[in-house]
């Protein structure tokens, strides 16, 4: 059996606003394994958003037990989590999150600039994972001069400049044509060969074909968990 990088034990999370308590997780539990590529899938309002923030380390839950790596982070305080993200958590918006003003080379090296990274060894990472991506000839083009397909690769590369121990993918194609999605997909399936633990949020089924197993959410319970043969 394959080593497990995430344990999500027995989680809720509940929100109050204006005096009203909403469960938007209610009892979840998951196991994901290291190298694994997986979908969580469901409608609007399902809870699969605040499972993602939960596996991403953006926010903790009321109850229950997170892992990473048998690391218990469930009550792990702000400056913490920050850590964690920045060493495990690689991640890939549907909005790009790129800096406008900013230049692609230097949009994928940000993450470095925290993690205190020495200029010239994130310069020199940033352009060979440009390059990894097809974008080697677009080191120096601002967001704006690049389509929407080009800036999620802009920001894929931005997701593995740290090594990350996990990407997270939330709709990655969803402000993309089907064919910059396919390219995008491709890119992450490529990515899971190579050995990348993988975590895909989405509601479109035909994205969720590319994961090797795929997660229902349902009311904010998991209703499935599908694995390919």
């Amino acid at each position: 059996m394959a080593e497990e990088i995430l344990r999500i034990d027995n989680v809720s999370k509940e929100y109050r606003m204006d005096g009203i308590t909403f469960r938007a997780l209610c009892n979840v539990s998951l196991r994901i394994a290291k190298g694994e590529f997986l979908a969580i899938m469901g409608p609007s309002g399902s809870g699969k958003s605040t499972l993602m923030h939960i596996i991403g380390c953006l926010d903790r839950p009321t109850e229950g037990k997170v892992y990473i790596e048998n690391r218990d982070i469930s009550d792990a305080g702000d400056q913490e989590l920050a850590k964690i993200r920045n060493t495990y958590i690689g991640f890939v918006f549907q909005q790009f999150n790129l800096l406008r003003r900013t230049s692609t080379v230097d949009n994928v090296e940000l993450p470095l600039v925290y993690s205190r990274t020495a200029p010239g060894v994130r310069k020199s990472k940033a352009k060979s994972i440009l390059e990894k991506v097809g974008l080697g000839d677009k080191l120096r083009n601002f967001p704006s001069q690049l389509s929407g397909g080009q800036q999620q690769r802009v920001a894929i590369a931005r997701a593995l400049v740290t090594d990350p121990k996990i990407i997270l993918a939330d709709e990655p194609t969803g402000n993309l044509d089907s064919k910059s999605g396919h390219e995008i997909m491709e890119i992450l399936n490529q990515l899971h060969r190579e050995g990348h633990t993988i975590v895909l949020v989405t509601h479109d089924a035909n994205v969720a074909r590319y994961a090797k197993r795929t997660v229902r959410m349902i009311d904010g319970t998991i209703v499935s968990k599908a694995g390919k043969t």
